[in-house]
């Protein structure tokens, strides 16, 4: 069993997201932005960080940018669907600044899981080029 933080200001996606990763056997705590992310990881030792790149408050990559500093051992999953940059280009500078994979919305059951469990599988992590900076 692992811990998982989902990050999304829909609640709709926090809750699909937590049944399927409930249903794995994962515990679920939800956040609703990147703030209220960090306010959680100070108390919950998360093995994985589902992030919605877009949200109000404190945005996917600023929260990236924070866990690299203050929980670099946790794995983030950025999910988007896209906004003015298009998901992949928000995507791709999300796993510049270190998210240790991506997945575009809508996310379907299979792909989902899939890379959850990869990522909570997987025991190297890639250094971010801006894991040190601050």
């Amino acid at each position: 069993m692992a811990i998982i933080v989902i990050v999304d200001d829909d609640p709709t996606i926090q809750f699909i997201a937590g049944e399927l990763l409930k249903a794995e056997g994962h515990a679920i705590v939800h956040a609703s932005d990147g703030v209220e992310a960090l306010k959680v990881l100070r108390t919950v030792p998360a093995d994985l960080v589902v992030l919605d790149m877009l949200m109000p408050n404190m945005d996917g990559l600023e929260t990236i940018m924070e866990m690299q500093r203050t929980h670099p051992e946790t794995k983030i999953l950025a999910i988007s669907s896209g906004g003015p940059m298009g998901p992949q280009d928000l995507l791709r500078t999300a796993k510049l600044f270190g998210a240790d994979d991506t997945l575009v919305k809508p996310l379907t059951f299979s792909t989902f899981g899939a890379a959850v469990e990869r990522l909570l599988n997987k025991t190297d992590r890639d250094e971010s080029p801006f894991a040190n900076i601050g």
